[in-house]
């Protein structure tokens, strides 16, 4: 009678990131944030717990299924391309369930994004039109961005004092690139307050 052979208990990053369909950076990012349980070789390379791996996956089935409330849309407008995909990926480390959308330019983001309004919206203020930031200001009771976390990111800290009177009190100004930690705290308390309106209403 022939035995099935053993599944090895653990995995290389880049199978993991195959299997979650994230980059292998991500997959790294994970591993970090703890997310993901693994230890590392002698040789330095990362070997990842199968049984963390299929818990992982077997949430975003629930989560797909459920409707979780953590996931949210994420648009990042950002016309560096290594902060933007750093951005994306850390977010997606510490927020799995979340759809993240990378654009170059708010133009681009605007025909990707359709009818959709996000849940989160970071931008680099050099992508930033002043004319519709000081009109939103106007009309941020009607706005479409209502209930969204709007997060500006200056282009270095020098200007951030003086960037920070001309930005409508909605947006939250961060240095670039911003302090991960920084980031997720804010979407973290964004959620949370979500969360606490839906509870009251």
């Amino acid at each position: 009678m022939k035995t099935k052979p053993a599944i090895p208990a653990t995995c290389s990053t880049s199978e993991a990131a195959k299997v979650l369909g994230i980059s292998v950076r991500a997959a790294q990012l994970w591993v970090e944030n703890g997310l993901l349980q693994a230890w590392k070789t002698p040789g330095g390379h990362r070997r990842i717990l199968r049984s963390s791996l299929a818990l992982i996956v077997e949430q975003q089935k629930m989560a797909a299924n459920q409707g979780s409330e953590e996931a949210l849309s994420i648009l990042i407008i950002e016309t560096g391309q290594s902060v933007r995909e750093d951005l994306g990926e850390a977010l997606l480390a510490s927020f799995p369930n979340s759809k993240i959308q990378l654009s170059a330019t708010a133009f681009e983001s605007l025909l990707s994004l359709g009818e959709k309004t996000p849940d989160v919206l970071i931008a680099n203020l050099d992508t930033l039109d002043a004319g519709s930031l000081q009109q939103h200001d106007r009309e941020s009771s009607t706005s479409h961005l209502a209930g969204t976390l709007l997060i500006a990111l200056a282009p270095d800290h020098a200007a951030m004092a003086e960037l920070h009177r001309q930005l409508p009190a909605e947006f939250i100004l961060l240095g670039k690139p911003p302090a991960q930690d920084e980031l997720q705290r804010l979407v973290r308390a964004f959620i949370q307050g979500r969360q606490n309106h839906r509870r009251k209403a």
